[in-house]
């Protein structure tokens, strides 16, 4: 497979008035088309710092990153970010929020609109298109968070702990549907998370962050049955022995 993110030797040092703050210590990995990696590590390590490099809203300050051969702009429409929240327009109905990213991009086409809405026929939300996002549980708020971000076709979507604002049965069940709908766009994805059974049930690979300046302290590469879904994987003992090593490498950092 072809790597679609190239990270290599990416340093970020945040400036104030009062002195200079390593955040991101030489960082080297890549992404394959079509991989589902996540990034864990101690909080305020700089997870989400990568991700914003990624998408180019953040420049390094040394270092290189090429997203499908080339330096990210933050405008471009290769890479999704999909955030913690939904952050659906109340006053619009799901339909309309779809669209949103297609208009505020001027690229509400009439074939991008149809493709569009066909995603939420496809995904089950066909009969919601004229509801208003708080007639929606979490979970389908989410999957039309998702197919917002789908709507402008990128080739890479950036996932900053979009479940997070869940409940734990509502997390499991939004897990399964994510991960189908990103298996089935054939999509390549970064989810950057604390959970680490998410992690788990959801990855290609895992890279674990050290505490600040964070630098790659391991990389884990999973082999589950990919037919299996994110709870039948949470299942697995494999998972639970993974679980245990991952656990000790956070802890380790937070002595």
């Amino acid at each position: 497979m072809e790597k679609v993110i190239e990270v290599r030797n990416v340093s970020l040092t945040y400036h104030s008035m009062q002195c200079e703050t390593l955040a991101l210590n030489n960082i080297n990995f890549d992404v394959k088309s079509g991989e589902f990696v996540s990034i864990i590590g101690p909080s305020g390590c700089g997870k989400t710092t990568i991700l914003s490099i990624i998408s180019g809203l953040l420049a390094p300050s040394d270092g290189t990153v090429l997203v499908n051969g080339e330096p990210p702009k933050a405008k471009d429409s290769k890479c999704g970010y999909m955030f913690q929240r939904d952050n659906l327009l109340p006053w619009r109905n799901i339909e309309k929020n779809v669209l949103l990213g297609l208009e505020v991009q001027g690229k509400n086409t009439k074939e991008n609109k149809e493709r569009a809405l066909n995603l939420l026929d496809k995904y089950g939300l066909k009969d919601f298109k004229r509801k208003r996002p708080d007639e929606l549980s979490g979970g389908m708020r989410q999957r039309v968070a998702l197919i917002r971000t789908l709507a402008l076709n990128p080739s890479i979507l950036l996932l900053d702990e979009p479940f997070s604002a869940l409940d734990y049965q509502t997390r499991l069940n939004v897990c399964d549907d994510v991960a189908n709908i990103i298996k089935q766009e054939k999509k390549t994805a970064i989810l950057v998370t604390h959970d680490l059974q998410e992690a788990i049930s959801m990855s290609d690979r895992i890279l674990v962050l050290s505490k600040r300046p964070a630098h790659i302290k391991a990389i884990y590469t999973l082999d589950f049955d990919k037919s299996l879904t994110p709870l039948q994987k949470r299942q697995l003992p494999e998972a639970e022995t993974l679980f245990n090593k991952l656990w000790g490498e956070i802890q380790d950092e937070e002595k």
